[in-house]
């Protein structure tokens, strides 16, 4: 050991705890983003009042798409992307691959995106796909994504970031659970009510033994889709493929078939889609449409299904050919052939999003996420008690406060802004949702700094956010000038103001705190108060 001055030791330790203190909280704004995006696709739903009426990517669409083939450059016919947002709207992109002013390989072409009803051109932008300007109605699921993929950081900084957070949970839940003595033991606890500061103990434990597992299973497929393309991908070009990522890409997703530009006409996509919900197919509408050399000889059609409700788990491509029609059967996620390779990487998507078994599946992922933000907030705040005499540490707690209760109330301001400005002019969404969100931040700050007592802060969060919970059904519902009864084709948009309505209703009943114990043991508060040099060495 270093022999250093206690002065040193002391600012040492205070480094230690800061740093620690700052990741975890980071860790916490990557896991309770990624509790609520299990849900993302319901919330772009809600966000604009349900899917727009219209028979979507299994209606009448083989001559809207013929039409706009003839309206784009030749050269973005190499490939065609068809799917619908949440919104209901269908999206298309005619596009290539070419390199850009950086020298990466990039997706250029033309993007339409379609009303799903009348198939009328909402808007058509050209050029490289990261430089289009945001598709309005889906853009709250977009930012609530992002803000758990990547932080809001630009290009891959931020996914390097999650998956150094994914990395440092994966290690301290698996220490977490070799250290634990009592694993078992603390599956059954049952929280004290001797004292606040028991309780609290008790809780934090129990909320950390039964998250354990689940902890590292998702630090571990998170860490793996954050590196997966931005290290994963480069790493396997320079060793095996000289560095030609474009090769390596092909290579791992499978090698194209000798190549013929014959011109034939493209079959169309009806027909394909009929087919491939036939239940020795893939028995589903297809959620996701890829056509490969469109008007050629070679010309393939890949269909993407999600999870079905008979039991696969797993999302399931099926590859057609685009003169014929004739179906060429299943496709793995990588290579040509079935592999074991393949189905890992399936079985890592299905644990990290919660897929396995329908809407149950999701609403356990989303209690276990929200369950380990609990145990880093109270690991962090029994952290600052046992400090309570240190300003420096107390400084740290207003900090908690502002990360822990000031995340869920941006994102809750970031909806408002997201809702008022979708009705009123579709083109500042972006700035108005981001706005919101930064207001948010702002005032969590604000109430952070203005109320020193950590219990006084909490309360008052509560009541906000609750408030803020509440608000956003009576918003939507007044900004879009429907009523309840006009949503009989919408289930997720009546759940999901339900569920709102009561959380807010939740949060301001536990800010008056009569969800507390009314009275604590004086004796065995001192008692714990004697014993506390111990516990502190323990942990």
């Amino acid at each position: 050991m270093i022999d250093v001055s206690k002065g040193t030791a002391r600012r040492l330790v205070d480094i230690h705890g800061w740093s620690a203190a700052v990741l975890g909280l980071a860790l916490y704004i990557v896991v309770f983003s990624g509790a609520i995006v299990v849900f993302s696709h319901e919330i772009g739903n809600w966000s604009v009042s349900g899917h727009k009426q219209g028979e979507g990517i299994a209606g009448n669409i083989d001559a809207k798409l013929i039409s706009l083939a003839e309206q784009v450059d030749e050269d973005y016919l190499e490939e065609v992307t068809l799917f619908q947002n949440s919104a209901g709207e269908l999206i298309t992109f005619f596009h290539t691959h070419v390199n850009n002013d950086e020298g990466e390989l990039e997706e250029k072409g033309t993007r339409f995106v379609l009303d799903p009803d009348s198939l009328e051109i909402l808007s058509r932008d050209d050029g490289f796909r990261e430089d289009m300007p945001i598709i309005s109605s889906g853009f709250l699921e977009r930012f609530y994504i992002d803000l758990h993929v990547r932080l809001h950081a630009p290009g891959v900084i931020g996914l390097y970031l999650t998956g150094i957070l994914g990395l440092i949970l994966f290690v301290s839940a698996v220490s977490g659970f070799i250290l634990h003595r009592h694993l078992i033991k603390d599956v059954f606890l049952s929280p004290r009510l001797s004292t606040r500061l028991m309780n609290t103990r008790d809780r934090h434990a129990l909320a950390g033994t039964w998250g354990l597992v689940f902890s590292i299973l998702l630090a571990f497929t998170g860490a793996f889709f954050s590196f997966a393309t931005t290290l994963g991908l480069p790493v396997i070009a320079i060793t095996a493929f000289a560095g030609d990522q474009h090769l390596a890409l092909e290579t791992i997703i499978g090698i194209p078939e000798a190549e013929d530009d014959t011109p034939k006409n493209f079959v169309g996509l009806e027909a394909i889609i009929t087919n491939s919900q036939q239940e020795d197919v893939a028995g589903s509408t297809p959620i996701f449409i890829a056509v490969q050399h469109w008007g050629r000889a070679d010309s393939r059609v890949i269909t993407t299904h999600g999870p079905t409700a008979e039991g696969s788990m797993f999302f399931t491509n099926h590859r057609y050919d685009g003169v014929t029609g004739e179906y060429l059967g299943e496709k793995p996620g990588l290579g040509n052939v079935p592999s074991t390779g393949s189905t890992v990487i399936g079985l890592i998507g299905v644990l990290h999003f919660g897929w396995f078994a329908g809407l149950l599946s999701r609403i356990i992922w989303l209690s276990l996420g929200l369950a380990m933000c609990y145990v880093t907030l109270t690991g962090l705040q029994l952290w600052v008690q046992r400090r309570e005499k240190s300003d420096t540490w107390q400084s740290l707690s207003r900090f908690i406060s502002v990360i822990g209760y000031g995340l869920p109330f941006s994102m809750v301001t970031a909806a408002v802004g997201f809702l008022f400005s979708y009705s009123s002019s579709e083109y500042d969404v972006e700035n108005w949702t981001v706005t919101g969100f930064l207001l948010g931040v702002v005032l969590s700050f604000i109430v952070g700094f203005v109320y020193p007592v950590a219990e006084q802060r909490e309360k008052l969060f509560q009541k906000i956010t609750g408030l803020g919970f509440i608000s956003l059904p009576i918003i939507r519902l007044l900004t879009s000038e429907q009523s309840w009864a006009e949503y009989s084709h919408a289930i997720a948009v009546m759940s999901m103001d339900i569920s709102l309505f009561i959380t807010g209703l939740i949060l301001l009943v536990l800010s008056t705190g009569i969800m507390r114990a009314k009275r604590f043991n004086v004796k065995a508060s001192v008692e714990t108060s004697a014993t506390e040099p111990a516990f502190e060495a323990k942990a």
